[in-house]
């Protein structure tokens, strides 16, 4: 089954880039995490995360 033709030409996050093609499936594709716009080490720790398109902070149901 080739299921390259119904991938998306791009990912919905701006600083992801495009998937490779003719990828297979139960594989593992890591993308390289760029290293800029880093957040501080105090305001890393935190929010538990060095790099801010990687923070989501979770919103309090009242």
């Amino acid at each position: 089954m080739n299921t390259s033709n119904n991938m998306p030409k791009h990912m919905p996050f701006p600083m992801m880039p495009v998937m490779p093609k003719n990828i297979q499936l139960a594989r593992t594709y890591i993308l390289d995490q760029p290293y800029d716009n880093l957040f501080p080490l105090n305001e890393a720790l935190k929010k538990g995360t060095l790099f801010p398109n990687l923070y989501q902070p979770y919103s309090k149901n009242k």
